[in-house]
């Protein structure tokens, strides 16, 4: 599995030096000479790669890159005609580094939508509950594939841990199977991906299994294809749709503030190509809706403080009354265990230990004690596995613990550590997560797992996950006992 890993993580998906073949690329430099050209230009122009590259843009071309902007990442999409028949292309262009662009360019096709433009899509209201959210959820999925017409469409969200869950789904009657509530490893969208996600509007694969069509250059460096919309298929990501029974994949990212927290994701078992009008559009669905998932999470946020403000005034009365903390425990300790849902709790203080529930054994605390030690920073650490990631962790009835570490003048930190037991339950897996190492009969070596259908895995070894109110409620009571 490592060896999967780091294939995908290794990739350097925007230097691959190859588009799709559904279009043409020319990429200029600062003063309009063209640099690159893609081996397949003259498919759907009346230009050669070898005749063009070195020299100028053309005036067709370069006439729309006056309203491009001058920031990396910027964008424009236009309409031009380069070849004696007068076909009609959809041009693409995006602004890199130092200057160089890339224009891309598509047989245009008529957008189902006629003249509605992705500025006149009504901004989505702010979800008043979790309820209202799920509903929206699910209404963006019908939205996409109902203009779109991919048979399925997937609201993909990404955990704390890195996984992804499928949240919402809408598909054809005639569409195999359901995604609905199974999660996905992290490692099936790496970091690499992700990164590109955060910085395109969409990433559109019409036909996966179609072959790549090579950059032709004068350079040797290869082209920089971070804002391509054509750049190539990774091998890695051909086999792992093809074992999905994808051929057409499209990919829009959902942004709060600068983060990528997932992924609304159509798939169709036919090669599919649409319109960029038509794609704008359901990015300006997606962006919209990302604004009010934004908006639905700081207004839970401003409740969560408020209402830790208020059931943390019990813990600050009780340490007003006894002044310290060893005197205060018998009354404390109980709003401990109760508040943040532990089956126990431990107060490591002056060399003394204090204890209420069930929590660590003797051998088990001076394991955790000596390891945590050495994380000074991790003012407050929660862990739901102790076993896996404390190596030689003993056997214990404690499977997870939330830990706070506050600083005392001229003595050891004080220490509050609660603990939870080991909670076995279920979780529904797109496939199994620990098989991705099968072997491909291409160049590939390494291909992703070939099964998608619901796997259940029996979750041993975990307690019930520490949650981010956990978390904050502990950044609070520590402010409170270091004052």
């Amino acid at each position: 599995m490592r060896g999967f890993l780091n294939a995908c993580e290794n990739e350097a998906l925007h230097l691959s030096g190859a588009i799709q073949p559904h279009g043409c690329l020319l990429a200029v430099t600062a003063d309009l000479r063209v640099s690159h050209a893609s081996a397949n230009l003259q498919q759907f122009t009346d230009l050669q790669p070898d005749q063009i590259l070195g020299r100028h843009l053309p005036a067709a071309l370069s006439a729309p890159l006056q309203d491009l902007a001058e920031l990396p990442g910027s964008r424009v999409l236009g309409e031009v005609s380069l070849n004696a028949a007068g076909d009609s292309l959809d041009l693409f262009a995006s602004r890199g580094l130092e200057g160089r662009v890339v224009l891309e360019l598509m047989p245009h096709l008529q957008s189902p939508l006629g003249t509605v433009s992705a500025a006149q899509v009504p901004l989505e209201p702010t979800p008043e509950n979790a309820a209202a959210l799920s509903n929206a959820q699910q209404e963006l999925t019908r939205r996409v594939m109902e203009l779109t017409g991919f048979q399925r469409v997937l609201y993909y969200f990404f955990r704390a841990d890195g996984d992804g869950e499928v949240l919402a789904e809408s598909h054809v009657p005639e569409a195999y199977g359901s995604y609905l509530g199974l999660r996905f490893p992290a490692s099936d969208i790496p970091m690499v991906a992700r990164a590109l996600y955060l910085k395109n509007p969409w990433r559109l694969i019409p036909n996966a299994a179609a072959a790549s069509v090579p950059l032709l250059s004068t350079n040797p460096e290869p082209l920089d294809l971070t804002w391509s919309d054509l750049r190539s298929v990774s091998p890695m990501h051909q086999v792992y749709l093809g074992n999905m029974g994808v051929s057409a994949s499209l990919s829009f990212p959902l942004i709060v503030g600068n983060s990528l927290s997932g992924l609304v994701a159509a798939h169709h078992r036919e090669p599919r190509q649409l319109s960029l009008g038509l794609m704008e559009h359901c990015a300006a669905l997606v962006r919209g809706h990302s604004l009010a998932l934004g908006a639905f999470q700081s207004k839970n946020r401003m409740q969560l403080v408020d209402s830790l403000s208020r059931r943390l005034q019990e813990p600050r009365n009780i340490l007003m009354r006894h002044g310290d903390i060893s005197t205060a425990w018998s009354e404390l300790a109980p709003w401990l265990t109760q508040q943040f849902q532990a089956d126990g709790v431990v107060l490591c203080m002056n060399q003394r230990h204090f204890k209420l529930g069930e929590t660590f054994a003797d051998d088990a605390l001076q394991v955790f004690e000596n390891w945590y030690s050495q994380r000074p920073g991790d003012y407050v650490y929660l862990e739901d596995s102790l076993s896996l990631a404390i190596p030689g962790f003993p056997l214990s009835e404690v499977a997870g613990v939330l830990a706070i570490s506050v600083p005392q003048p001229g003595r050891e930190p004080l220490r509050l550590y609660l603990t939870r037991q080991q909670y076995i339950h279920e979780v529904a897996w797109g496939g199994r997560p620990d098989k991705p190492q099968e072997f491909h009969d291409g160049e590939l070596g390494i291909a992703p797992r070939r099964s998608f259908e619901k796997w259940l895995e029996k979750r041993m070894g975990y307690c019930r996950h520490w949650d981010n109110e956990m978390r904050l409620m502990a950044l609070k009571l520590r402010e409170i006992l270091i004052r």
